[in-house]
């Protein structure tokens, strides 16, 4: 008998990417290269599409293991409306066939991909197909 088979993921377009269905509700998400400025982005991170982020967000401690650069500080707010200052560093982030330096930050246990990246992009969120769509010029 043969070993079943795992389930098909849905066909998509190039530039499109399927939603995380193990989510609820199901979420967009893209995976993250990430690296030292200036290198290949060697580190793989499955960030959530977070169009609320206004800067793009590595779990904690990931920036520091990776030795990314600090290049400052910056104020956040979470959802609990608390304010706190955390370190932001240099990154080269390659996704979706893009790439560039950002600056992120480490907070939480969970990658965010920020406006300050999306804003580069034109996003599509298609919610009944759960595909994500993007594309820069």
């Amino acid at each position: 008998m043969a070993a079943p088979r795992p389930p098909r993921r849905p066909r998509v377009a190039p530039g499109e990417f399927p939603y995380d269905t193990k989510r609820t509700p199901p979420a967009p998400l893209l995976l993250l290269r990430v690296g030292l400025p200036q290198t290949e982005p060697a580190t793989a991170v499955a960030s959530l599409v977070d169009s609320g982020a206004d800067i793009t967000v590595l779990p904690e401690g990931l920036p520091e293991t990776l030795g990314l650069p600090q290049i400052g500080e910056v104020a956040v707010r979470g959802v609990s409306d608390a304010v706190r200052r955390v370190p932001v560093y240099a990154a080269e982030l390659k996704a979706a066939g893009w790439r560039g330096i950002v600056e992120v930050a480490g907070i939480g246990g969970e990658s965010l991909l920020g406006r300050d990246v999306l804003n580069a992009w034109i996003v599509m969120l298609d919610g009944p197909r759960q595909t994500l769509r993007v594309k820069w010029d």
